[in-house]
């Protein structure tokens, strides 16, 4: 997935500024995408210059003017088109794995500092995952198929969210068990 497919995504229903994009993203895709506002910002810039965004800069009294983006025909197309397209499959960039290739060498202090921090981001991760439950799928069987759509994508993100924190602490608790071993 693009960045370009999810702006063109976050923009067909509404056009917005890239803050009313970035707060969007925050809200409703943050378990799907992370951006930074400078990528977005950057990216828009780029979706304007090749005719998929139209602009709209609405002057400001002692700030600075609003760029209000809407998608065009050529962005609607261009959604369309990657809609159209199956995904590949995503391949698994996950630089932690590769240190479990060389656990020998992992100093274990090293070792239980990366899974702590780690379990700490994804129990932040399935807090945020709850308040987005709750201010927006907070009924999902009162919702239309549209509307309940992203929230399947939410709990598709707790599920693996819940497994890598089993995973973490099936990693420990053998750790431990291979610690105590040696000290025996």
């Amino acid at each position: 997935m693009s960045l370009r497919a999810v702006l063109l995504i976050t923009l067909q229903r509404e056009p917005g500024t890239g803050y009313d994009v970035l707060q969007r993203f925050k809200a409703g895709l943050a378990h799907v995408w992370q951006a930074s506002h400078q990528q977005i910002y950057r990216e828009l810039d780029k979706m304007r210059g090749a005719g998929l965004l139209d602009c709209e800069t609405v002057p400001q009294a002692e700030r600075p003017d609003r760029k209000v983006y809407c998608i065009t025909a050529s962005g609607r197309a261009e959604l369309d088109a990657w809609l159209a397209v199956p995904l590949g499959p995503s391949p698994v960039r996950q630089p932690l794995f590769a240190k479990f290739f060389a656990w020998d060498a992992w100093p274990a202090d090293a070792r239980q500092q990366e899974l702590v921090a780690l379990q700490e981001q994804l129990e932040e991760r399935m807090q945020a995952y709850a308040a987005i439950e709750q201010e927006w799928f907070s009924d999902p069987q009162g919702l239309t198929p549209a509307e309940r759509a992203p929230w399947h994508t939410l709990r598709l993100g707790q599920r693996l969210t819940e497994a890598w924190l089993a995973w973490i602490e099936e990693v420990q608790a053998e750790g431990e068990c291979v610690s105590g071993s040696h000290a025996q």
